[in-house]
């Protein structure tokens, strides 16, 4: 081989090194419906050694695409190791954005928990020093992640848990009566036109949170809709939208449905017959819509960076 084209296949065999050293596949398992899944997640990692602080990145109901992988960037440019979950790929599902069962928020929000199990035991990650964000349903499972009850069922550790939570714009259709909450920063970013899933149920949950001594803060930004963060703006008029539906566990530990009344669970923790699909029928709608908000874009990006700073690359 000739010395240039020697040099060159040397080139290509360090960057193809230093691409295999910064991107890393991991998988870990979780649940389908009842049934056990791996699913896996890109980890992108800064060009430092560790161990590192790392920021897991959920999506939302479109999937995995393009804001995911603007937010690793910023990320790793951070000195944060970016883990991108894809809840989707490994159950055969593109998107849930007219069918949410397709991945159940159930499902949905362990995933999030068994990868902190699995970033725990990275012996290339500073376990106390590993934050979760979130888009939509991603932004809900960053702010469920933080509910106890949840966590042990997961089998989460003890010593283990996320050290900062930022949810966008998600989903507070579910208001646990009194949940213990981890003391971990809970930072949540509403639009104040975003008709897909709402605003005002995550305030009143923030503030019940609040209440109970869990450390929260709602910002909303004047007029963002749903995705406010970036993207092209869009419509689905087959979308189902759960922004009216608000259900509420009571003191004696069964739920309502706030706007229809509904009883869904009796305080036997028993679903009561057809009450769910009452509820529904009375607080789903169909038609989602969202897009980007500029001002709203680049406020909510400086106060990811300074939790991020605060938090996990803080002492």
């Amino acid at each position: 081989m000739r010395p240039a084209a020697l040099a060159a296949a040397c080139a290509l065999l360090a960057c193809v090194s230093a691409e295999a050293q910064q991107r890393e596949t991991i998988s870990f398992e979780s649940r389908q419906k009842g049934q056990p899944v791996q699913v896996t997640a890109e980890i992108y990692w800064p060009p430092k050694p560790g161990p590192v602080p790392a920021m897991v990145i959920h999506h939302g109901s479109g999937g995995v695409g393009e804001r995911e992988s603007r937010f690793a960037r910023e990320m790793v440019a951070m000195g944060v190791a970016a883990v991108v979950i894809d809840s989707f790929k490994p159950r055969g599902v593109t998107s849930t954005v007219q069918d949410q069962s397709a991945v159940t928020g159930q499902d949905f929000n362990l995933d999030a928990l068994m990868a902190l199990k699995a970033l725990g035991a990275n012996g290339r990650i500073d376990r106390n020093k590993i934050g979760i964000m979130g888009f939509s349903k991603g932004g809900t499972s960053a702010l469920m992640a933080a509910h106890e009850q949840f966590i042990g069922a997961a089998g989460v550790p003890s010593g283990l848990r996320y050290a900062l939570h930022v949810p966008f714009y998600p989903s507070c259709s579910a208001q646990y009566y009194r949940p213990q909450i981890t003391r971990a920063p809970i930072y949540m970013l509403l639009g104040a036109a975003d008709t897909y899933v709402g605003y005002e149920p995550c305030q009143t949950y923030g503030q019940a949170l609040q209440a109970g001594g869990a450390s929260v803060q709602v910002t909303v930004f004047p007029n963002a809709m749903h995705g406010f963060d970036g993207g092209a703006p869009y419509a689905v008029s087959r979308g189902e939208n759960y922004s009216k539906c608000v259900f509420q566990q009571q003191a004696d530990r069964s739920w309502v449905e706030r706007s229809s009344g509904v009883m869904t669970i009796g305080a036997d923790g028993k679903p009561i017959s057809g009450a769910l699909a009452k509820a529904l029928a009375a607080c789903r709608t169909l038609g989602v819509s969202g897009g980007a908000n500029d001002a709203a874009a680049r406020q909510s990006m400086d106060d990811l960076k300074a939790n991020v700073r605060r938090h996990l690359l803080g002492g």
